[in-house]
């Protein structure tokens, strides 16, 4: 197993790059760049902090509707254009429980750093947590308001 870079994980604990671990074992629908979607169970043993997303399972679906089944498929973070959630998943939630529960380390990683959160690690947080309550404000006003 290799360890995470320093740019690696501040990606995955900073920006959306950490929902593909989020989303380790579901099955989704991945929208490419290219207008094919590719269709299948994410593996986050293989999927890094760069957004370089391994799917297992995978059947890909071309332009004319087609469909080509595959074991194994890697998406390349450049072509991705969309990221279709499960219904059933709340990525509000499953986000916020993981910054406030820990996050888990990028494929069993030991801490590279001990001691105390840099300055610009505490601000990244708490600005993450700002967003997040931003966001469940704003439903909240278009529930009370529908």
């Amino acid at each position: 197993m290799q360890k995470a870079s320093a740019k690696e994980t501040f990606l995955v604990t900073n920006t959306l790059n950490c929902l593909p671990f989020l989303l380790d074992g579901y099955s989704v629908l991945i929208d490419l760049r290219n207008e094919i979607s590719v269709a299948g169970r994410i593996d986050a043993s293989g999927t890094d902090g760069f957004m370089n997303i391994h799917l297992t399972e995978v059947v890909l679906i071309d332009r004319n509707g087609l469909q080509y089944p595959f074991e194994e498929f890697m998406v390349r973070p450049r072509m991705i254009r969309q990221i279709h959630i499960p219904s059933h998943i709340e990525a509000e939630r499953a986000i916020r429980d993981w910054l406030d529960h820990g996050r888990k380390p990028i494929r069993k990683i030991p801490l590279q750093r001990k001691g105390k959160m840099t300055f610009k690690q505490k601000r990244a947080e708490t600005r993450h947590k700002e967003v997040l309550s931003e966001i469940e404000k704003s439903k909240q006003k278009q529930s009370s308001g529908t």
